[in-house]
């Protein structure tokens, strides 16, 4: 069995410090991608409960999607936590509101999904009313909380004791996600946090290339101030420009190949839903098995099923969005071309591929279609020109028909369900 989970004795000491916090004010903690938020977070939840003694059913660790629950929880058994202490702040909030409000949840007509939005607000309305009760939980933790609405904070502090939130606002990637003000607030602490600091983990490499995609100039040079350049081999990214689709695809089935033969835990992630299947489905004609970390259709979900094992090493694909907050040996990212995108604006797009190829340790790969690259190529190019990454292009000649494995009849989304 493998885990993503290092022991807690591989903490560095800053991340020893703040997983030993005490718990008598809430906390907001901010820490780049690569420097062990989830880590932290998991340790932070087997000490507060063994050191002060709390219950099982005393605490939760909210996450934002059902694949990074998953991830989560396949690592948590070490430290003894319960699956269920691990759910998503929404699911919470369903069975809160099925419990206390309604069996009748308010649903989006175009597709029948639960209104989370809606059903939130009216957690939070009916806890404002019902006042200050005893909390629910002694402690709460919350991962990627730059990605929760702003109400979502006022509700913790009206059901736990203690919260701290973990954040990374340059991976802030939906749409509503509170700022830091808002937190603060909700929260009622004063503009004051806590940074994890000299704790990043990735390859150098991999933290250049990804600062191409960060717009801010402050915030880069404040990523970039993290790297350490000793901490690991070092292997430049690389992109593959293909003639076809086709060709992307027998390229990335070689790089799997050779990757798993590394014994590396291989990500694979891709701009839709669209092109999980797809993709899955053209390396499985290759004789590549991989799996599809996107949970079931919603009318054939079961609450607190575990949809995606990560305690294997079979390559696991995702989009961006359910990409958040997971972390492999290697992340190949490809579908890496201008109608992949689709609607995303430019700054969603940039802060996508950022949360990619951070979400490697040692290596990224990268891959477009000639005739269709994306509109950062020149952001690209720019690395090329500072040896941040390698280009490599197709010596297969451009085929006449090709055939695309996208599967564009699948359109389902994993957007922080139940």
């Amino acid at each position: 069995m493998t885990t993503w989970l290092i022991p807690r004795i591989d903490l560095t000491p800053e991340q020893l410090r703040i997983v030993e916090l005490p718990p008598t004010s809430h906390r907001v903690i901010f820490g780049l991608p690569g420097s062990g938020k989830t880590q932290v977070l998991i340790h932070r939840a087997a000490y507060l409960r063994d050191r002060y003694g709390v219950a099982k059913d005393k605490y939760k660790v909210f996450i934002l999607t059902n694949v990074l629950r998953d991830y989560i929880r396949s690592g948590i058994s070490f430290l003894e936590l319960p699956d269920d202490s691990v759910c998503t702040f929404h699911s919470w909030c369903v069975d809160f509101y099925k419990n206390h409000i309604s069996q009748n949840l308010p649903r989006i007509n175009s597709n029948f999904r639960p209104d989370f939005l809606k059903i939130t607000r009216t957690v939070l309305q009916h806890l404002r009313k019902i006042g200050h009760t005893s909390k629910m939980f002694d402690f709460i933790l919350v991962d990627e909380g730059q990605d929760l609405i702003s109400e979502s904070f006022e509700i913790l502090c009206h059901i736990a004791k203690h919260v701290t939130v973990f954040a990374d606002y340059q991976q802030q990637i939906y749409e509503g996600g509170a700022n830091d003000r808002n937190i603060f607030e909700a929260l009622n602490l004063s503009a004051q946090n806590v940074s994890l600091l000299g704790t990043y983990r990735n390859s150098p490499d991999v933290a250049y290339l990804a600062s191409y995609f960060i717009k801010n100039s402050e915030k880069r040079s404040q990523y970039l101030a993290q790297i350490k350049n000793n901490q690991c081999e070092r292997e430049r990214p690389l992109l593959y420009i293909a003639n076809s689709l086709d060709d992307e695809m027998d390229r990335l089935a070689k790089i799997i190949q050779k990757r798993q033969a590394m014994n590396q835990r291989i990500g694979i992630i891709v701009p839709q839903n669209r092109h999980v299947f797809g993709l899955a489905d053209g390396l499985k004609k290759r004789g590549i098995i991989v799996e599809k970390a996107v949970p079931p259709p919603v009318k054939t979900r079961s609450v607190g099923n575990t949809y995606v094992l990560f305690d294997n090493m079979t390559p696991k694909i995702a989009n961006y969005h359910s990409a958040k907050g997971l972390t492999f040996d290697c992340v190949l990212l490809p579908r890496l071309t201008e109608r992949s995108f689709g609607n995303f604006d430019d700054d969603l797009r940039m802060r996508l591929i950022f949360v990619g190829i951070a979400r490697a340790m040692q290596w990224v790969y990268l891959s477009t279609v000639e005739k269709d690259k994306p509109r950062e190529m020149l952001l690209l190019e720019n690395a090329e020109k500072n040896k941040h990454i390698i280009f490599q292009r197709s010596s297969v000649g451009a085929s006449g028909q090709q055939k695309d494995y996208s599967n564009e009849d699948i359109q389902e989304d994993d957007f922080s369900l139940l």
